[in-house]
């Protein structure tokens, strides 16, 4: 990762964020079987109470990121973490399917809402060039904390207790209330004034802006191909043995800390990120296809074709994250910053909901033919951005920014 650490306020939004992302590596790692087996709920139930709370999360970061242009972004975010502490320390007294489900909508709220509210705020502190750059700081941190945290997590995992798996969801609570507290480090910054005649829920209204989300999140099923699809692949198509999927998954993580800053030194601009997003693309087919090839082979080329594949799709997700960023903070006005990182999250999260289906149908049902057709297909979304970006280039004026608050 760059050693060029962003300095003041943006320093400590990217520290709080690995504490929290280092709770969030423990919580994945053990909420499933927490969820079962301490709070007593069956599979089905918490799957079902995971799909209602991530919808219920989805739609709540679009009103949260208004409210932050409206009332500043700083308070809210910091409130964002409290709400997620809150649910987390409330879940070892949730022993009905009602009381989960309340919870884990609440903590989704939290979290959906933080990401957009997280964008106003990066809008507030850093100047305009800079701020694709701070996201990529953020995500590199990101992942390295979550895969810190997952990796913590295989003692309580081991341990196989009560104790244990209660231990990781308080522990993810914490993390919340510590990266509160350091929020509050952060300056309070004022919201930009909201010019006269413009609509209250603009960015809804934003036909080019909601097609580039859609876009986004289209070529964002190459992340889930990695995380979801590849352990299924590797385990009934290939001859790879499994603890290659572990190498795998550590080379993906490694590419995005090491990297991920230095993809985003030549987005700037919305152009810019159009050819960046249409290189995601194509890395994406180049991935596709040599994944699919990894089956029918012996085990040292399936493993081999793999580790290919996974490079191509990481260095795919390198350009998808950074021209992904820079288009969405730079095609949304000032004022509007929370409202349209929330519109952006909300349409991003609408499309990726459906990749489990797709991908399990492209990928393991159709096979190899399906992974052709899939990258072909995230190859045509990466092509049709830079139409895209021309035709919101086209639809809007770019007024001096304001200035953002003393960074330093």
């Amino acid at each position: 990762m760059n050693t060029d650490i962003p300095r003041g306020p943006v320093r400590v939004l990217t520290i709080a964020s690995f504490i929290t992302t280092v709770g969030s590596g423990l919580y994945l790692a053990g909420s499933m079987l927490f969820f079962t087996r301490v709070v007593g709920l069956s599979v089905t139930g918490v799957s079902a109470g995971l799909a209602v709370s991530t919808f219920v999360g989805l739609l709540s970061g679009l009103p949260l990121g208004a409210v932050a242009d409206r009332v500043g972004p700083r308070g809210l975010y910091v409130a964002t973490q409290g709400i997620q502490a809150v649910a987390m320390f409330l879940f070892p007294t949730a022993h009905s399917f009602a009381g989960f489900l309340t919870l884990v909508t609440v903590a989704a709220i939290g979290q959906r809402g933080a990401q957009a509210v997280s964008g106003a705020l990066i809008a507030r502190l850093s100047e305009p060039g800079q701020r694709t750059r701070v996201r990529g700081y953020l995500r590199a941190v990101t992942n390295l904390g979550l895969g810190i945290g997952a990796a913590a997590a295989g003692i309580a995992l081991q341990l196989n207790s009560t104790a244990g798996y209660t231990l990781l969801i308080l522990a993810n609570g914490l993390s919340f209330l510590a990266a509160a507290g350091l929020l509050l480090m952060i300056p309070s910054v004022d919201p930009v004034p909201r010019p006269p005649g413009t609509r209250r829920m603009e960015a809804m209204w934003d036909r080019p802006y909601l097609a580039l989300s859609l876009l986004c999140g289209a070529i964002a099923f190459q992340y889930d191909v990695v995380s979801l699809i590849l352990p299924l692949w590797l385990v009934s198509h290939t001859e790879a043995p499994r603890w290659w999927l572990s190498a795998l998954l550590v080379v993906n993580t490694a590419v995005v800390v090491l990297f991920q800053v230095r993809a985003t030194r030549g987005v700037r601009g919305p152009l810019p990120a159009a050819t960046a997003l249409r290189g995601a693309g194509f890395l994406s087919l180049a991935g596709c296809t040599v994944l699919a090839f990894a089956s029918g082979v012996s085990a040292p080329v399936a493993a081999a074709l793999l580790l290919v594949g996974v490079l191509l799709l990481s260095s795919g997700e390198l350009g998808l994250a950074a021209g992904a960023f820079e288009i969405s903070f730079t095609l949304a006005p000032e004022h509007a910053q929370g409202q349209y990182q929330g519109t952006f999250n909300l349409a991003d999260g609408v499309v990726r909901a459906a990749s489990p289906v797709v991908l399990t149908t492209l990928c393991l049902q159709w096979g190899r033919p399906g992974w052709v057709v899939l990258g072909v297909i995230l190859a045509l979304c990466g092509l049709a951005t830079r139409p895209l970006t021309r035709w919101a280039l086209a639809t809007r004026t770019f007024p001096a920014p304001e200035a953002p608050a003393p960074v330093g």
